[in-house]
Formats: C-alpha cells, sequence, structure tokens
C-alpha cells in the first residue's frame, strides 16, 4: 500500500467520524448527545493541543514547524495553521441561528442559503 493510499484512507475515516461527532452533537437527543461529547471532546482537545504545540515560534518568532528555506522565507508567527485553527474554533461556535457556514476553501464565514 503506498503512501498516498494509506494517507487516503486515514483522512476519509478522519472525516468519517468527525462527522459522526458533529452530527450527533448537532442533531442527536440530548443523552446521545452528552454521551458522545464526554467520550470525544478529551481526544479532539488533546489532537488540537498536539498540533498547537507543534507550531510554536522559535527564539526569532517564526513557527518551528513551517519555516523552511532561507531565513528570509520563514512565515512568523502565528502561521497558518493556528490562524487557521482559530478560524474554525470560532466557525464552530457559530449557530444555524446566525445561518453561517464554514468554508474552508475561502477561509472565512459566509452567508449560508439553508433555512
Amino acid at each position: 500500500m503506498s503512501n498516498l493510499v494509506l494517507f487516503t484512507e486515514l483522512r476519509q475515516r478522519l472525516d468519517d467520524h468527525l462527522d459522526l461527532v458533529s452530527r450527533v452533537a448537532a442533531e442527536g437527543d440530548a443523552e446521545s448527545a452528552l454521551s458522545m461529547i464526554r467520550r470525544e471532546v478529551p481526544g479532539l482537545v488533546a489532537a488540537v493541543h498536539a498540533l498547537v504545540d507543534e507550531h510554536l515560534p522559535d527564539d526569532n518568532g517564526s513557527c518551528r514547524k513551517c519555516r523552511s528555506g532561507p531565513f528570509w522565507r520563514r512565515i512568523p508567527a502565528p502561521c497558518r495553521m493556528l490562524i487557521q485553527v482559530h478560524l474554525a474554533v470560532g466557525a464552530a461556535k457559530a449557530t444555524t441561528r446566525d445561518r453561517t457556514r464554514w468554508s474552508p476553501s475561502r477561509h472565512r464565514l459566509q452567508e449560508s442559503s439553508v433555512d
């Protein structure tokens, strides 16, 4: 199995799992949502902490994970990944009453046409 096939499979499983967790939390009855939240949130928080810890700035203020190449091309902290995490958390807090949805291709909140 090539790395691309393995990556694709792992990514699909993660996407399916996160979709399930999100759907149960948003649409499930109170008991199943609470059970899912108690079981899944600690792991999700640990995953976000692991990502954030990888992207800490070095002594020069550049992201340790994103830096590459000559010093003039290094990315200052906060890097793009940290900004995307903050945007995604903010989008997740938006309610359906706000009629907003997260658009990862545009990296911002947009008006939703879904009622």
